[in-house]
């Protein structure tokens, strides 16, 4: 039984088939419900700019020094705490100070796996980067305590739009 388009079987319920008084119709799954409309806040350009130049200044004026190679650290969300103290350092100059101090065996490295830990990972074969063992755990911060610089930067973050 085939059937063009204008002969189709309308639903001619009142509910699915009336335009409600803006011309559109109603959607099944909204029935009598109205939308609440919430604008977003408008923020002005100036402002933006003005909030974009209190952090470039903040920036520039409470820079961090790594502690071990005395380098200004520029992405302090990628910071490690210097082992034993609290000052933040770069995550690569955590990596050095691991690697030279680790001794690594054939097929193994070290990776970052979270919480402040590194591990030594063993990777049998050495192209399939799928399979690997962890050979040691190295706690490098205290998952308890949380260093100042790192909570001011998480206050920093909190305040954004």
């Amino acid at each position: 039984m085939n059937r063009d388009r204008r002969s189709k079987k309308r639903n001619t319920s009142n509910q699915s088939s009336q335009n409600n008084s803006q011309g559109r119709r109603r959607d099944e799954n909204n029935k009598g419900r109205r939308q609440n409309f919430k604008p977003t806040p408008v923020v002005s350009l100036e402002q933006i700019h003005e909030e974009e130049a209190a952090i470039r200044t903040f920036k520039a004026e409470n820079q961090p020094v790594c502690a071990l190679c005395g380098k200004p650290i520029t992405d302090l969300a990628s910071a490690m705490q210097e082992r034993g103290g609290g000052d933040p350092i770069h995550f690569e100059c955590a990596m050095e100070q691991l690697s030279s101090s680790e001794k690594l065996d054939d097929g193994d490295k070290i990776a970052y796996i979270g919480q402040g830990r590194f591990a030594v990972l063993n990777y049998p074969n050495i192209r399939d980067v799928r399979t690997f063992s962890i050979k040691k755990i190295i706690e490098w911060e205290d998952r308890n305590e949380k260093p100042v610089w790192r909570n001011d930067m998480a206050e920093l973050f909190s305040h954004v739009r």
